[in-house]
């Protein structure tokens, strides 16, 4: 089987090659930078979660999960879609909720003993070493966790070992920072009031963005039958409420949390007047984009 593990596998699209050192330092940064994100994503957790269909349906779906089986889902954070997974596959099957940062799966672990979900249980781990035997699950998810790998095809390679032969993986991506216009809008006006930008340079959210990145990254990693795909769809917000606000926290976490309280009702009305070009009548009307790769583990 094809699990390359060598720290310089960064190559383009993803990146320049960099070695351990560099690596660890970069998934230390991502750790602290989520791990301060992680309270603005309990209080919006429950919130998401009713969002959630247009992102946990269809990668659940391409990934083909079904009851039965034995899950592992990869960048877990406070719970989707670990949560929806372990509906799917009960009575019978499992998941395992993983993460870099234990105060995520924290909240993720609440929540599932919220919802009464016993077929679930939580680990943290990297997804560049993951702690799991060799063809272990039936299957491997990750839903916008893949991009802030430093390290992707070791990443894919991690998965691509722990998942049985003919196991199937789905990984969903941002598509294109045009074509989703809430980050557009809410990251083209945080500059202008913080300091620190809200993403590492190198590991966006939209570092997939481009047709065919995953697919290639996927293929390089070893996955065989690699798909692609992308689906859009057209949020319509209400005017009146400010639907910004959990994109805007759960970006900026705790330095969103220490702006002044003029300075951050400066920050909620220059978004307003930015979001005023989407206004259609009584609310807005805005576009979403998402890539989904999904691979097979070859015999």
């Amino acid at each position: 089987m094809n699990n390359p593990t060598s720290p310089n596998d960064l190559s383009s699209p993803l990146g320049p090659p960099i070695d351990d050192a560099e690596a660890e330092a970069l998934k230390a940064s991502v750790a602290a930078t989520w791990a301060a994100k992680s309270g603005a994503w309990t209080r919006w957790a429950d919130y998401m979660a009713e969002l959630a269909v247009y992102f946990n349906t269809p990668l659940l779906d391409a990934a083909a999960i079904a009851s039965g089986q034995r899950v592992l889902d990869l960048a877990s954070g406070v719970g989707e879609p670990s949560l929806d997974i372990a509906r799917r596959v009960a009575p019978d099957g499992s998941v395992t909720a993983t993460d870099l940062v234990p105060e995520m799966l924290a909240t993720a672990r609440q929540r599932a003993t919220d919802a009464g979900l016993a077929n679930i249980d939580f680990k943290i781990a990297d997804m560049e070493a993951l702690p799991f035997a060799d063809a272990a699950f039936d299957r491997v998810t990750c839903r916008f966790g893949l991009m802030f790998s430093p390290r992707v095809v070791a990443a894919l390679g991690q998965a691509l070992r722990v998942l049985k032969p003919d196991g199937r993986a789905g990984f969903l991506v941002w598509g294109p920072i045009e074509d989703n216009t809430m980050f557009a809008v809410v990251q083209s006006v945080i500059p202008a009031f913080v300091e620190k930008p809200p993403f590492n340079a190198h590991l966006t959210p939209f570092r997939f963005a481009a047709e065919g990145d995953l697919a290639a990254a996927m293929t390089a990693a070893g996955f065989t039958d690699v798909v692609e795909s992308e689906r859009r769809f057209e949020p319509q917000p209400p005017a009146g409420i400010q639907f910004w606000r959990q994109n805007l926290e759960m970006s900026l976490g705790t330095i969103c949390d220490g702006l002044a309280a003029d300075r951050r009702a400066a920050l909620d009305a220059a978004i307003e007047r930015a979001f005023e070009p989407y206004r259609d009548g009584d609310g807005y009307r805005l576009a979403a984009q998402i890539r989904i790769g999904t691979g097979v583990a070859p015999d």
